[in-house]
């Protein structure tokens, strides 16, 4: 497993191949340049911006390159907010980027035929939600067919994630008491000066020389360098 200053060693390296005579950056610029490959190399592997034009859960290689990141993040009933009967909202992850799934809990109000416990009380029973935008949340909510209305014990609460919230509306006839959400995180700042030796592990191995060529690719158009064409041609192969 490489370690964080493996990957200053490695661009150090790679800035060599590029051009021999090219002075080595300081270390802080290093650690900046590292940190937008990084950027530019999970931004094009989760959006499909990429060579190949395949987006994260379109290809075994995107989902592989960010395996690390897929994160999950349980919200029980004492941080589930409830503005009303009929919505509820949770706050998403500071390090939120994308939404992969989710899962709520829900248990009625009052209803004679939902199983209870052995103190008698409602079970919470767990399912996908529905995804709605902002487009077309009104029209689900009218909508007297939608499986977010409570029907034979059985019912999916309407999801929209908007700003920094999820929110979830039910029909009034239950309420959400859980919630669960796996997304793609952000993935950590390297940091190659306060624990160089320490082993990076926020992302995949495989996938360290393929951001470490990314940054040195950038680095060296940054100086319009045109020897860097043919760097080019190696890391989109690598996608």
């Amino acid at each position: 497993m490489s370690k964080f200053i493996d990957l200053q060693e490695s661009f150090e390296i790679e800035l060599n191949v590029l051009d021999d005579g090219l002075n080595k950056p300081k270390s802080m610029d290093t650690e900046w340049w590292l940190n937008r490959g990084l950027e530019k190399f999970w931004k094009t592997r989760y959006s499909g911006m990429n060579v190949k034009r395949t987006s994260f859960e379109e290809d075994q290689k995107r989902t592989d390159d960010l395996r690390t990141l897929i994160a999950t993040v349980e919200f029980d009933k004492d941080s589930i907010q409830e503005v009303n009967k009929s919505f509820y909202t949770v706050s998403l992850p500071d390090d939120y980027v994308i939404l992969l799934g989710d899962k709520a809990g829900i248990q009625p109000f009052k209803d004679d035929c939902w199983e209870t416990d052995e103190n008698g009380e409602y079970i919470t029973k767990y399912d996908d939600t529905i995804e709605a935008t902002v487009e077309n949340i009104d029209k689900q909510l009218k909508n007297s067919l939608s499986e977010h209305k409570l029907r034979y014990s059985t019912a999916r609460p309407l999801k929209l994630v908007q700003g920094n919230l999820v929110k979830l509306f039910t029909d009034g006839n239950y309420r959400v008491t859980n919630y669960s959400l796996t997304y793609l995180r952000k993935p950590e700042y390297i940091d190659i000066h306060s624990n160089p030796f320490e082993e990076y592990t926020d992302m995949p191995e495989h996938t360290h020389s393929e951001i470490v060529k990314i940054a040195a690719q950038m680095y060296m158009e940054n100086k319009s360098d045109k020897r860097v064409n043919t760097h080019n041609v190696e890391v989109q192969e690598m996608e």
